[in-house]
């Protein structure tokens, strides 16, 4: 629950937030922008031109010009990116997402997704043992985006589900 809280802003976006602001955060966060003056055009471009740059040619998505990047940007519960994760999860969860991606931006299917990709993805396994970067890893990749905030999301889900217990 504290990963999904993290990658949807609270549980209120089923899409990957791309609205950047900073030419300097945009340039930090994705190795795809070529410096501060890209960032900046970029920025102006808006979402759509900063997916298509960031996913373009990577996760099984086609080259910046093809759109795969906003097609297949985060999105869900877990932001599930890039077309390959499309293919595998969607097939996986028995919704086919590729050819309608906006249907991994559903709540019902969004959460199908986020079910299959946290069994998938070994994160159960993870969970029993504390391991929440572990699981950032898998739900974020290698940086690790926001790692001290999923931690803290996750021990306030694990404080609301005890009570419950």
């Amino acid at each position: 629950m504290g990963q999904a809280f993290v990658e949807t802003q609270g549980f209120l976006h089923l899409e990957e937030n791309l609205s950047y602001r900073t030419p300097d955060r945009l340039d930090a966060v994705f190795s795809a922008v070529r410096g501060l003056d890209d960032a900046t055009q970029l920025i102006a471009k808006g979402p759509q031109a900063i997916a298509n740059r960031v996913y373009g040619g990577r996760l099984g998505n086609g080259p910046e010009h093809t759109g795969d990047g906003w097609r297949f940007r985060g999105s869900g519960y877990c932001h599930l990116t890039g077309k390959e994760n499309f293919e595998r999860f969607g097939r996986i969860a028995g919704v086919d997402i590729v050819s309608n991606p906006d249907l991994a931006r559903q709540p019902a299917a969004a959460a199908n997704l986020a079910f299959r990709y946290w069994e998938a993805t070994g994160c159960s396994q993870m969970a029993d043992r504390g391991d929440v970067e572990g699981i950032t890893r898998a739900w974020n990749g290698p940086a690790r985006l926001g790692l001290a905030e999923r931690r803290d999301a996750a021990l306030r889900a694990l404080s609301i589900w005890g009570a419950l217990a």
